[in-house]
């Protein structure tokens, strides 16, 4: 991976999946970070949270703004992979699968629609999680349940920041398994909130329909976001410029 805004991001699709397999089939454990706007204004305000992210297994962009402002700063084409279509591309496949958090009508809903697809869900499994601050979460107690269900997948649906500290937390108790902060992903499955059919080049507008739905908690994102674009695309200009000049003098 490579560093894009002091965060580790791989934008080459058919790399995560293969990464992705082969920790699966080896039995590793891990995390996998989905990285969107919010994620991304906590990363520069919060070194430990950055930190967080930075250990991580991979890491996947979810936001057409920032694997386009990269592809600019970099001269590259990149394409985000948001996590309701990394959801969908694994909950489908017959990998052991544990839903952790949410609540237990969205997991029968996520159940009854890979039921409506023709698709069995005998590999999915569901353990709740108790309404807590993550620092009181006891990450031991709760990683022996996880090891006793021996799940290859462990969906991690808390919402950022709180559900990459958890990953993060609950690593070193695991056996094996690779994580997933997915946040609002088991919602857009089974339609609760739907991803827009419409898009302008590579851009999805999907926070247009997180507003609509939740417009207090989104704009609250959104809007730093938004304001610290520009300090982000200056900081990666000059990043890009120092790295530049160092290759110039060493060749």
């Amino acid at each position: 991976m490579n560093q894009y805004f002091n965060i580790n991001l791989e934008f080459d699709h058919d790399v995560i999946h293969h990464r992705i397999r082969k920790a699966i089939e080896s039995k590793k454990k891990g995390y996998v970070c989905v990285v969107d706007g919010n994620v991304l204004t906590i990363s520069q305000k919060d070194k430990n949270y950055q930190d967080i992210l930075n250990s991580s297994f991979i890491n996947t962009c979810d936001g057409s703004s920032i694997a386009w402002l990269s592809g600019i700063i970099h001269k590259k084409k990149l394409k985000a992979l948001n996590g309701p279509e990394i959801f969908e591309y694994y909950i489908e496949k017959k990998y052991k699968q544990l839903l952790l958090g949410s609540t237990e009508s969205v997991i029968e809903e996520i159940k009854q629609t890979l039921k409506n697809k023709g698709v069995s869900n005998s590999h999915l499994l569901y353990l709740p999680l108790p309404f807590l601050s993550v620092k009181d979460f006891n990450y031991k107690d709760i990683a022996c349940s996880i090891n006793a269900l021996k799940p290859e997948i462990i969906w991690v649906s808390l919402g950022a920041p709180k559900q990459e500290i958890f990953m993060s937390n609950i690593l070193s108790y695991l056996n094996s398994g690779i994580m997933f902060g997915i946040g609002a992903a088991f919602n857009f499955y089974i339609g609760k909130i739907r991803l827009p059919q419409s898009k302008l080049g590579s851009f999805r507008f999907i926070w247009v329909s997180r507003i609509l739905r939740e417009p207090k908690k989104q704009l609250k994102r959104i809007i730093p976001y938004i304001l610290m674009l520009p300090k982000l695309y200056f900081q990666e200009k000059r990043k890009c410029y120092r790295i530049a000049k160092t290759l110039n003098k060493l060749y």
